[in-house]
């Protein structure tokens, strides 16, 4: 074993973590290893041959000016108490233990950083890039970046990739290709590039397959599942949806280049899960009622669709009412706002007080830290519309999900 390379990487890593190297530290204090079993096992006293070695290494890194070794009393030369890092001859000790400093290492990083806010469109992106030079200010590793530079600059890549595509949808291998120069390299940084979404774009509890839906970036083209009596026109054919009395699909390519030529419905009913879906469509009438499938947080392709539904509404001035029926949870409550994003006058369905109450031995007991979240939601003119139905939730201690409603 290297014992001088084992010795200097563990003092360089003490000093590298310390407030020393951060430049916080208001008092003097060296960097030390206690040599007790717990702290560095290999010196074992029993073990003369690796204690001796152990020895002439800590007697040549002194020699070289990097340590300073401290016996124990009355035990010179046979038993090391400490030993200190000498932090005047850092560049020294680097060198023996064919370690790359810290400070180098954080200087490159925030040059990759810099370089990408140069060509970085979206504010979210740039608030990240500024969060984490902040953090390398502060002579730390950036939170959300690995510190493996390879797959910090595969995040990156992966990132601007994002920003770039702007609104296309595209199947995960395609966007690894195009953007990461190898159709499996995303599977390499996906948690890295869901929680920076998480934190600087959503900004919401969301589920990793749902985040990349929302931006576009899906394991396969996505359909989305409607009923009513919807005609389209599509490459210059007619397609009329009121033929297909239990519902039709349409995939995400397909959204994106049909017109909406007539829809003839009282009321849109959007609804969170896919069960409740068919459960409407038992008493729907085809007259009264358009009914899609969200499934969570929509993705581009369900807000383009969303999108043309109440733009031609609006434009043909129909009197139709919009409804959204969800759980009764954090994620509901979500949900339905971003909705009213595309929605102004969203109506929420079965999301009331009375809902909870009907059907409150089907609900799901709330933790404490979720209970926390309910509260702060209370404060919140955005989410008006259920501080009464939050309100029985923490009376009562629960939420419900919608599929309680058919159960």
């Amino acid at each position: 074993m290297d014992y001088k390379k084992a010795l200097l990487n563990k003092l360089l890593e003490k000093y590298e973590k310390s407030k020393i190297f951060s430049g916080k530290s208001k008092v003097e204090r060296r960097i030390k290893i206690d040599f007790t079993k717990k702290e560095f096992p290999h010196y074992d006293l029993e073990n003369v041959e690796a204690k001796e070695n152990i020895h002439y290494a800590l007697k040549e890194l002194e020699g070289e000016g990097v340590i300073e070794i401290k016996w124990a009393k009355f035990e010179e030369g046979n038993i090391v108490e400490k030993v200190f890092l000498n932090t005047q001859n850092l560049e020294k000790a680097y060198e023996i233990a064919k370690r790359e400093p810290k400070e180098s290492i954080l200087n490159r990083m925030a040059e990759k950083l810099l370089n990408l806010k140069k060509d970085v469109k979206e504010n979210w992106l740039s608030d990240f890039i500024d969060f984490e030079l902040e953090n390398i200010k502060a002579k730390n590793y950036p939170a959300y970046l690995p510190k493996e530079e390879d797959l910090m600059e595969l995040t990156l890549k992966a990132l601007k990739g994002i920003d770039e595509k702007g609104d296309e949808e595209l199947l995960e291998r395609v966007f690894s290709k195009r953007y990461l120069k190898g159709s499996k390299e995303f599977e390499k940084v996906r948690a890295k590039v869901f929680a920076v979404l998480k934190e600087f774009f959503l900004k919401e509890d969301v589920e990793e397959k749902e985040a990349f839906e929302k931006i576009g970036i899906v394991k396969t083209i996505e359909e989305i599942l409607f009923f009513g009596s919807l005609k389209v026109s599509l490459k210059g054919n007619i397609l009329d949806f009121s033929l297909f009395p239990f519902g039709a699909s349409l995939n995400s390519l397909s959204i994106k280049e049909l017109q909406i030529i007539d829809l003839s419905c009282e009321k849109i009913i959007t609804v969170e899960n896919k069960a409740n879906f068919y459960y409407l469509l038992k008493d729907a009438d085809l007259r009264e009622d358009f009914i899609l499938y969200l499934g969570g947080f929509y993705s581009p392709s369900k807000r383009l669709f969303l999108e043309k539904l109440y733009e031609f509404i609006k434009e043909k001035n129909k009197p139709v009412k919009i409804f959204h029926w969800g759980d009764i949870d954090l994620g509901g409550f979500k949900i339905f706002l971003k909705l009213k994003e595309i929605i102004p006058d969203l109506i929420p369905l079965y999301m009331d007080r009375e809902t909870l109450i009907k059907y409150k031995d089907l609900g799901e007991p709330l933790e404490k830290v979720y209970e926390e979240k309910l509260r702060n939601l209370l404060e919140k003119q955005d989410f008006k519309e259920f501080h009464d139905v939050i309100k029985e939730m923490l009376k009562l201690g629960i939420r419900l999900e919608q599929e309680a409603v058919i159960s």
